[in-house]
């Protein structure tokens, strides 16, 4: 018995009515605390004799076991009801686009560099000291420009040398003529002059052709595309010194197949575009198609036209030209990010609502940014088009604003298309 103020209670009326306790943290306090106050109980009974005492002590255990007992289960319990709770999932934002009508071209790949209609690599015709020069790599000369020189000042001296001697023998030559009008002169003198005269002409010649070949000159108006030499260097006869392209326009020569020759006319136009530069965007025109087949290729050998107006081209660009051999007019097309391949089979995810429905679909022609659906889904279908990595048949989804419209309606016409072989 225990004495509390006036009045005495047993201890096991303390834990006839323990506070209840919902949490799980709650109930391991009160568990806790009723041991403690048990084992207080049981060190009270051991100091007192008689059945009493063990009859507490034996109640006191119990009561520790029946708790001990109902916390696990209640900790059991709700580990339990945890594991068979589940999550409800997200949605995942996506962006929708509309399957539509659409022209979608079949074109045929061929590739090629951009070619000078003429290009020249100029020599030196006479070696010595380089005194002068006069462009860089990137210039447009006009036909006939000095572009650099080489040390001339002896040619120049000779050039006068025999400019004079030339003018003296024509004097002779002249003043025997008039000797021979009044029958002063012998034939055989003024053969002679007449041989002098011609002679000296002929050093006068060589004397501009040596002095020439000491200044280089533009052979025509295009661009210098290469500089090999430096200023004051010495060169040698036969060493490279500039080339010069005529530039505009360039030419594009194409090596196509028998079969694809036929379909191709001149004046058609191609599109070109350029794998290192996305916004380089040319047009060629058929110019002329080679009567013979390389029977070593079997291709056909066609010349591009091609207006480098924008500056953008240069000599040796590598482009992509896209043949057009045929059009799907009003095809039912989607963009082509929409597009999910999985094992072979190509997918599609289809809006509906706020979930998503997989599809099977199969394709046809395709450009740039969009690929026709042949069947599968039906123009003014809703296709997921940003987003579909994240889901399955049936998941739900949340439609964001996307770059092209509300829905992401497919743009305008295509800028450039791609090969599928049509």
């Amino acid at each position: 018995m225990k004495s509390l103020g006036k009045r005495t209670f047993h201890p096991l009326v303390l834990l006839a009515a323990p506070p209840f306790i919902k949490s799980k943290t709650g109930r391991l306090v009160s568990l806790g605390v009723i041991v403690l106050v048990l084992l207080g109980v049981a060190a009270v009974a051991l100091k007192r004799p008689g059945d009493k005492s063990r009859v507490a002590i034996a109640a006191a255990d119990s009561l520790v076991t029946d708790s001990t007992k109902t916390a696990e289960r209640a900790s059991t319990k709700g580990k339990k009801k945890g594991k068979n709770e589940k999550k409800e999932e997200p949605p995942v934002p996506v962006e929708v686009a509309i399957a539509g009508p659409r022209d979608i071209p079949a074109t045929f790949v061929a590739t090629g560099s951009l070619e000078a209609k003429r290009q020249v690599k100029l020599i030196a015709k006479s070696g010595g000291q380089i005194t002068k020069l006069a462009v860089e790599e990137g210039d447009f000369v006009k036909q006939g420009a000095v572009m650099l020189e080489i040390e001339h000042r002896e040619e120049e001296l000779k050039l006068a040398q025999n400019k004079v001697r030339s003018q003296t023998a024509q004097r002779e030559l002249d003043r025997t003529q008039g000797l021979m009008s009044k029958e002063l002169g012998s034939a055989s003198d003024l053969d002679k002059r007449k041989d002098d005269a011609e002679v000296a002409k002929l050093d006068l010649h060589m004397s501009e052709v040596e002095l020439d070949n000491k200044i280089v000159r533009a052979p025509f108006a295009g661009q210098v595309t290469v500089r090999d030499v430096q200023l004051g260097q010495t060169v040698n006869v036969g060493q490279s010194l500039i080339e010069v392209a005529d530039v505009s326009p360039l030419q594009l020569k194409l090596y196509l197949p028998e079969k694809m020759v036929g379909q191709l006319a001149a004046g058609q136009s191609v599109n070109l575009f350029s794998d290192v530069d996305p916004s380089l965007h040319l047009t060629g025109i058929v110019e002329r198609i080679a009567p013979a087949v390389d029977p070593a290729t079997s291709t056909v050998k066609v010349t591009l036209h091609v207006d480098t107006a924008s500056g953008k081209a240069r000599v040796g660009t590598f482009l992509r030209a896209h043949i057009t051999t045929d059009v799907h007019k009003g095809a039912v097309a989607v963009p082509k990010k929409a597009l999910v391949p999985e094992a072979g089979v190509t997918y599609l995810f289809i809006a509906e609502a706020d979930t998503v429905r997989k599809v099977p679909v199969t394709t046809g022609y395709q450009d740039e940014s969009f690929v026709e659906i042949v069947s599968g889904v039906t123009s003014g279908t809703k296709v997921v088009s940003v987003g579909q990595g994240g889901l399955r048949d049936g998941s739900k989804i949340k439609q964001l604003e996307s770059a092209a419209g509300a829905e992401g309606t497919p743009a305008s016409a295509p800028k450039k298309p791609e090969s599928t072989g049509g």
